[in-house]
């Protein structure tokens, strides 16, 4: 399964995000409201910052974002849940050339 909906990026006026973390957090703090901190290995659906729908609008954006495309076995609890395994898929579709069209 491929996400193709369109979700605006994040803007980084004014801000110096210099990692693939920083932008999702930045993201995931814009669409949840939450504040406290986010480790990279914490599991946010664990926590209540994530649910179904925030995991996915979040998947969504990272696609969009990073010009990748996730196929429906990564679209996982494993790979969503904690920012540091979302970032190491971002990263491998970015290198192995899962790029979005």
């Amino acid at each position: 399964m491929i996400f193709t909906t369109r979700i605006a990026p994040v803007s980084t006026e004014g801000v110096n995000l210099h990692s693939e973390a920083e932008i999702l957090a930045k993201f995931i703090r814009e669409e949840t409201g939450y504040d406290g901190p986010l480790d990279p290995d914490m599991d946010m659906l664990e926590a209540g910052i994530l649910d179904s729908f925030t995991i996915v609008s979040l998947a969504m954006f990272a696609q969009e974002q990073f010009g990748v495309e996730f196929e429906g076995e990564e679209i996982v609890r494993e790979n969503l849940a904690h920012l540091s395994s979302l970032v190491a898929l971002v990263r491998k579709k970015q290198t192995s050339g899962g790029r979005a069209g």
